[in-house]
């Protein structure tokens, strides 16, 4: 009997924590194509704006305490 193998899928990467593989940290997960996380992140402006700045280097802005 021969098996065969696929050939091996690119790493996804965590859009939550840029530069960084998916570890499937969230349960019944298979990706972040279906992470609830990346879902309320990417969903929301400020904290969409938030990691695209983390991950060019960028440090979160603080409140402007008025």
């Amino acid at each position: 009997m021969r098996t065969t193998t696929s050939p091996p899928r690119p790493a996804a990467r965590c859009p939550i924590r840029p530069g960084q593989p998916c570890t499937l940290c969230q349960l019944d997960v298979t990706g972040p194509q279906d992470c609830p996380l990346v879902w309320l992140v990417m969903g929301d402006d400020e904290l969409r704006e938030g990691v695209r700045r983390a991950g060019a280097g960028g440090r979160p802005e603080r409140g402007s305490g008025s």
